[in-house]
């Protein structure tokens, strides 16, 4: 389990707080106002409708003004440096900033690199203030000599994450082309929380992927949305994982290399279930280490929910062909034999058990049995 920071905690405390005050804003909405009289009603349109002329007549002057200070204010920029404000503006929808505020760069998911045609740069993750706008999103930027090249644009036009969830940290960032076209494109594994519920404090991975168009960005929203549909909420999400998917869901070639499903991977006790406290631990788990590609190696363990009986399949041992091994067992711990046939599907592995041959001193009949989908990585 992540050990959390300070900080993180007091972004937490943050957060929840933030959702409290917008659910009790909305309930005090919807409480009825005060009637005004009928003379009242009348001052009230006559002073409005007089402010709102006075208000036009000073805008239209201060407009005046202002446009006629910024010219004389304003020192020409060159023409390239009018092309890259361009780019800028056009490219985010937003004006950006000429310098970033270093309290607020995630140095842990911000690096130098060589990218493609805009050559030595540095990506640089950027942390929003709560505080100062509740469902803000992370930003991202290329930065050269420290001077802003780039910003990538927000995925809503609100500047939230698009799905009504609060941000909490950026866990991966890679470059990888997901397109091929050569050029290498920015994955994006950020984490948020939904503020409120059982898993309310409880981080999520959702994938953004930006493609590079040689001198601006696209957020590839079909592609996002095809891998975070196969990421459960209550999943520990690797950028490792995120390589597999876009290889299964936009490769041609078949999979080869089976390492990334390396861990211990449980059945799902429930979206809401999952995060009780304590959290319950599922009794069906599939511990695995896979090493040079395809050589499995691990072991199996089972547990009947209502007795607590348990049966594993220890030491495991194949290789993985086409996404399929085949294993013969001779004992689960209660005698019986048979074969487990374990399948890697794009994000979970399946444990199904074929041939199944019961001791027959095991009055009871438990054994290893059936079908297990080992959809959450701890």
């Amino acid at each position: 389990m992540k050990v959390v920071s300070s900080r993180k905690k007091e972004k937490v405390i943050a957060i929840l707080g933030i959702a409290s005050a917008l659910m009790l804003l909305v309930g005090c909405e919807r409480q009825e106002k005060p009637k005004q009289t009928e003379q009242e009603e009348v001052d009230t349109a006559s002073q409005v409708q007089q402010d709102i002329e006075e208000e036009g007549l000073s805008h239209e002057l201060l407009s005046e003004q202002s446009e006629e200070s910024e010219q004389s204010a304003r020192p020409e920029r060159t023409d390239q440096a009018k092309e890259t404000r361009q780019l800028l503006d056009g490219a985010s929808g937003d004006p950006v900033q000429d310098k970033l505020d270093a309290g607020r760069i995630i140095e842990e998911q911000s690096f130098q690199i060589e990218l493609n045609d805009w050559g030595e740069v540095r990506f640089v993750s950027y942390e929003p203030v709560p505080s100062e706008k509740p469902m803000q999103d992370v930003a991202f930027y290329l930065l050269k000599d420290e001077e802003i090249l780039y910003q990538f644009p927000y995925i809503d036009e609100e500047h939230s994450s698009g799905y009504g969830l609060y941000y909490w940290d950026v866990k991966f960032v890679m470059f990888s082309d997901t397109n091929a076209d050569a050029k290498e494109d920015v994955v994006i594994g950020a984490e948020y929380m939904t503020g409120a519920g059982p898993q309310g404090a409880i981080p999520h991975t959702i994938v953004r992927i930006y493609e590079d168009h040689g001198d601006y960005f696209t957020y590839n929203e079909d592609l996002s949305d095809k891998i975070n549909d196969y990421l459960p909420w209550e999943s520990n999400v690797l950028a490792q994982d995120i390589k597999r998917l876009l290889q299964l869901t936009n490769g041609k070639e078949p999979l080869t290399n089976y390492e990334s499903y390396t861990g211990k991977w449980t059945v799902s006790s429930g979206y809401v279930a999952a995060y009780e406290n304590p959290m319950p631990e599922s009794g069906n788990e599939l511990i695995c280490s896979i090493s040079n590609g395809n050589e499995f190696y691990g072991n199996l363990f089972t547990e009947q929910e209502m007795s607590k009986r348990i049966a594993s399949v220890e030491d495991i041992v194949g290789t993985i062909q086409n996404g399929e091994l085949f294993f013969e067992f001779t004992d689960d711990g209660w005698g019986g034999a048979g074969t487990l046939h374990i399948t890697f599907l794009p994000n979970q592995i399946n444990v199904e058990v074929l041939n199944l041959q019961k001791a027959e001193e095991n009055a009871s009949g438990y054994g290893t049995s059936g079908t297990y989908e080992m959809t959450i990585r701890e």
